[in-house]
């Protein structure tokens, strides 16, 4: 083994990099050597471990991308529970634990229940937890509930991520008792001493500043405020949020020199660093970016000690091999993709860029940028759906500036412990390059094309992708002159039309997606986009966590028409949340059609008001109208100006859908008496319906026997929410569609359900 291969001063010049990168070259036949990497073992024990885990969760159906829950989840079970405190988490709300070596059981059926690790919520809002350490044996009794698939596309998928971290279920308890207060005492002296710093950086700050440097310097992210955040991830920059790799190696190699240059001798300044990341990774919570960087470090330090040469390659490999031993899920997770690519990614392209003899710093800063870019956007778009073409740019802006953020955060915040004056003053130069950040973000957040919606990649185009990354790098290291740039120019051209010209697309899609207590259908009709309803009243925000991602998960860039049905909120808050932030969120709302009626409720009248705000035009619909694209076509079956309803349900836009050979019946929040209008006016289709989106999220007032028999659906579509307090869908509607034959399909089992031509059913759950 060569010895002195570790080269500070190469890891100070990229400090973005957790160790420095190997500078072994290409061969002569242009393979990326950086070593025999059939001779280094656990670089091939990595990868064997990653294919044992993904063809091991696909044969059993777990968390792998088509993977189930294969469980029947729990709701409100009556439990009691020990276990021992493992985590303490700040959110909004006060505090939760998560507990490890658990031992639950339901206190019904006095049957025992397997969870590794669990989630305690305070559900008596006495701040139970207040004084609960890290090491405690705690008791508490309370309603357990496992987690749940996510219910559309493109949602968060609550039951893989606590999956992913061996986490079975949440309890909101009721109880709560310390069986032994035993607890680990330097974890609970560096957790006072961490929410001692948040409450002074608080107090000296003002408070977006404060959270956001929680959040890259504590690993506290329950005060990011959400606009930031939102700015940060659109813009390609989200990763500073967090304690990764780059602000692990920005103190770690930082004190390493300091130590190194003008304290101690090599061998103690080693020792001493790597104390401080174990202390620093303990301190912050040891997320898996940083126990990634964590690890590499100390690696990269203990060969420096030895004076062996460091293998960057080999020390991801064991990381890798570590995480995935103790929590094999997370191979399906975002974070540990984008971590371990982006490093992949600059290792291996590390011989790209010393074959190119770049020399300029702007240029090396640019290639190392674009080529973690290269390496992870496939991963970006799976899981996002959309990029921001300029983050390479924005990262060269602010990265430089970063660890005078980091030093001057990390000095302020300790400072300021002793003497807040002092501490704020040094605060005060990291408001300064926050608020530069800022600036940054929104002025290229203004540039065309700044937020490009592409859609979820086939998973064929992904792998594909990578082939063709990896073999044009391999091409440019073999061939000579012209030839290389030919490799670049087709592997580009390659790498852009696998990626962003296979984008989902459809002749027709009718979805009914979940959004619990409420409803709303969103139809594809080529490149056209049409939303019939959007609201909730059991889940908050369905418009920025629901309907924008379901469109962006199928890259769907503009709403055409929003049709409303009426003017209840569970029908339309998710509506007027997607007309307020369409440009923040790029998809703009064409026009809202409303049904045309001569008497309106105030409820009524502040929608129209509420669009006339938001700059979307305002068209009305009643019996007879059409709306009509090529093959596509909506028909309005009621109701009329003249119509005198009673109840706001039961004016309700009634709308008949038909594609070629399909009809789709959509009923908003129809009654027996709206019903009865439209079976007397005989405009029902004299065939029947393939599907009937069953009216008032099955209540007992819809869907009568006589509107059945004239409709004749194949299949009836619910909307609603578990454990809804009105009882929807109804026992009685249920018999009643059963008796006409329909099948049923509601979305509080099934999650959203998908018709496409030739009545192809699908469902998400």
């Amino acid at each position: 083994m060569k010895k002195n291969a570790f080269n500070l001063a190469s890891l100070r010049a990229r400090p973005n990099l957790a160790v420095n990168m190997s500078k072994k070259r290409a061969d002569g036949n242009g393979v990326m050597i950086m070593g025999n990497l059939t001779g280094r073992p656990l670089l091939l024990a990595f990868a064997g471990l990653m294919a044992f885990v993904a063809i091991w969760y696909r044969m059993i159906g777990g968390a792998g991308p088509a993977g189930g829950s294969g469980v029947s989840p729990a709701e409100n079970v009556p439990v009691k529970c020990v276990g021992t405190v493992d985590e303490i988490q700040n959110i909004k709300s006060g505090k939760a634990l998560v507990l490890s070596n658990v031992r639950m059981m339901n206190t019904d059926s006095e049957k025992s229940i397997s969870c590794e690790k669990i989630l305690i919520y305070d559900g008596s809002k006495q701040n139970l937890f207040d004084k609960s350490r890290k090491g405690n044996a705690i008791e508490c009794t309370g309603s357990y509930s496992s987690f749940e698939r996510a219910g559309n596309p493109g949602e968060f998928d609550e039951f893989a991520y606590y999956g992913s971290r061996n986490i079975g279920g949440r309890v909101f308890a009721d109880s709560y008792a310390v069986r032994d207060d035993r607890y680990d005492f330097l974890q609970n002296v560096l957790d006072e001493f961490r929410q001692k710093m948040a409450e002074r950086l608080f107090e000296v700050m003002e408070e977006d500043d404060a959270g956001l440097m929680c959040a890259m310097l504590l690993g506290e992210k329950a005060y990011l405020p959400d606009e930031e955040k939102e700015l940060y991830q659109r813009m390609g920059i989200g990763h500073m949020l967090v304690i990764s790799g780059l602000h692990i190696s920005l103190l770690g190699a930082g004190l390493f020199f300091f130590l190194r240059s003008f304290v101690m001798p090599m061998k103690q300044a080693v020792i001493l660093t790597v104390v401080f990341l174990l202390a620093y990774g303990k301190f912050t919570g040891f997320e898996l970016a940083a126990s990634r960087a964590v690890l590499m470090m100390c690696c990269a330090l203990f060969a420096r000690y030895a004076g062996r040469c460091y293998d960057p390659l080999s020390a991801l490999s064991l990381s890798g091999i570590i995480t995935l031993i103790q929590e094999p899920e997370q191979l399906f997770q975002c974070g540990f993709l984008l971590s371990y690519t982006a490093v992949s990614g600059i290792l291996l392209f590390a011989p790209v860029m010393e074959r190119a003899k770049i020399k300029n710093k702007l240029a090396q800063a640019f290639f190392s940028s674009a080529s973690v870019s290269a390496v992870t956007l496939p991963i970006m778009l799976w899981f996002y759906n959309e990029i921001c073409p300029y983050s390479i740019f924005v990262n060269m802006i602010v990265l430089p500036f970063l660890s005078l953020l980091i030093g001057v955060g990390a000095l302020g915040g300790i400072f300021s412990l002793f003497c807040p004056a002092g501490g704020a003053l040094l605060l005060e130069t990291a408001h300064c390059i926050l608020r530069f950040y800022e600036m940054a973000c929104r002025i290229v957040s203004q540039f065309p094309y700044s937020n490009v919606v592409t859609g979820r990649p086939p998973f064929w185009c992904v792998v594909l992708y990578y082939i063709i990354l990896i073999s044009a790098a391999c091409c440019y290291l073999r061939w000579e002159g012209g030839k290389r740039r030919w490799s670049l120019a087709i592997g580009a051209a390659a790498l852009c039309v696998c990626l962003f010209f296979f984008r989902p697309s459809f002749e027709f899609l009718y979805a009914q997606l979940d959004v619990g207590q409420g409803d709303c259908a969103c139809v594809f009709y080529k490149d056209k986009t049409y939303l019939i309803d959007a609201g909730s009243s059991s889940e908050s925000e369905i418009g920025k966590y629901t309907v924008r991602k379901f469109l962006k998960f199928y890259g769907r860039r503009r709403i055409d028409a929003v049709f409303v049905s009426h003017s209840d909120a569970d029908h339309t808050n998710g509506i007027v949340e997607m007309a307020k932030h369409q440009r923040d969120w790029g998809i703009p709302v064409d026009r809202a059609i409303l049904p045309a009626v001569g008497k309106r409720d105030e409820n009524y009248e502040t929608l129209v008001r509420t669009f006339a705000c938001y700059d979307v035009p305002v068209y009305y619909m009643k019996k007879g109208d059409i709306f009509r694209e090529e093959e596509f076509a909506l028909s309005c079956l009621h109701p009329y100006p003249e119509y005198g309803w009673e109840s706001e349900n039961d004016y309700s836009l009634t709308l008949d859908l038909s594609y070629r050979e399909l009809r789709i019946l959509c009923t908003g929040d129809l009654e027996e008496s709206g019903e009865k209008e439209i079976v007397e006016s005989g405009m029902l289709s004299k065939n029947g319906y393939d599907v009937l989106k069953v009216g008032h999220h099955g209540s007992k007032t819809s869907s009568s026997d006589a509107f059945l028999q004239a409709a004749s659906p194949e299949y009836a579509l619910i909307s609603a929410g578990k454990n809804n307090r009105y009882g929807h869908p109804a026992e009685a509607t249920l018999d009643r569609l059963g008796m006409a034959g329909a099948k049923i399909f509601s979305t509080i089992e099934r999650g959203a359900v998908m018709i496409e031509e030739g009545n192809r059913v699908s469902c998400w759950r």
